[in-house]
């Protein structure tokens, strides 16, 4: 995965919210518009939106997916819409495969809600930029699939693990982490991010948490200077750990210095969906590491 699949990805993902799982209203107004009839041929068009479609119960009824598509495993034999970025995505290619529903992501295929109503096709775009909204998601996806019942108890599966995780280090110090995006120039992590959030329930602090920017353009000299004692990398850079280690001046961070800096598997921390609290679960296992392997791929 290249640099412009990892943003790419990462554009899908924003999150700051509350740890609770709200219930979709049971009532509608009289004059509420009589329910859609659950899809039978749903596109999905990135990876968060196949996992919950999977999750909720509606995989039977997925017939197309995205290039970046691969969990659950069995989603890799469906065919390809394209790519996740909105320009490797036509129309006519979305046409071919007859959904009666289309799942994408704001801010990344905009363009194709109109063109794809016009045709009478429902279309859902996905605005998850909080734990709590990944919950809200899912619970809006099992409604329009018609498996409301199972969403429920996902999303109250998943909300109980992160409540336990938390509720495992309150005693505990919370170091501070160092999250890099990129290198060329330093990208971190602000604390308007999905990863913010993460880190905060896995219990550490993130060194930019106060930065009102979702991904920031950083300084090494901010970096060093707030000390990180632990640093996560995606797992796209080769030799990452190393690279960190021989940069000028870093030596006298803690993380460097005690081995503490791992390369985490993008695709599980990264996406906004059902695997949230196994995200959270694998941070707060590195972020209160003491005598782990550096560099350690999960």
């Amino acid at each position: 995965m290249d640099i412009k699949q990892i943003l790419a990805v990462i554009a899908s993902v924003v999150l700051l919210g509350a740890v609770s799982c709200k219930k979709a209203k049971s009532t509608e107004p009289e004059n509420a518009p009589k329910k859609q009839a659950a899809p039978q041929r749903i596109v999905s068009l990135s990876p968060a939106a196949t996992e919950i479609v999977c999750a909720v119960g509606a995989a039977d009824k997925l017939v197309a997916r995205s290039d970046f598509c691969d969990y659950p495993p069995e989603v890799k034999n469906l065919p390809s819409a394209g790519g996740f970025d909105g320009k490797t995505i036509s129309l006519e290619t979305l046409l071919a495969f007859s959904p009666d529903f289309v799942y994408m992501t704001k801010g990344m295929h905009d363009f194709l809600v109109q063109p794809l109503e016009a045709r009478g096709i429902r279309t859902y775009l996905s605005e998850a930029d909080s734990v709590q909204s990944v919950f809200d998601e899912i619970l809006e996806i099992g409604q329009i699939t018609g498996n409301q019942k199972k969403a429920d108890e996902l999303c109250k599966k998943i909300a109980d693990e992160i409540e336990t995780l938390r509720s495992s280090f309150y005693a505990e110090e919370r170091p501070p982490v160092y999250w890099e995006i990129w290198n060329a120039p330093y990208m971190s992590v602000g604390g308007k991010s999905f990863l913010n959030e993460l880190i905060s329930i896995a219990g550490g602090k993130n060194i930019f948490s106060e930065v009102q920017q979702t991904y920031p353009v950083v300084s090494d000299e901010a970096i060093i200077a707030a000390n990180p004692k632990v640093i996560f990398i995606s797992d796209a850079y080769k030799n990452g750990g190393e690279a960190i280690k021989a940069r000028d001046g870093w030596q006298k961070i803690d993380a460097v210095k005690n081995g503490q800096i791992f390369s985490l598997n993008a695709d599980i921390i990264s996406r906004p969906g059902p695997r949230i609290a196994q995200a959270a679960e694998l941070l707060h296992q590195k972020i209160h590491a003491r005598n782990e392997k550096a560099d350690s791929e999960e």
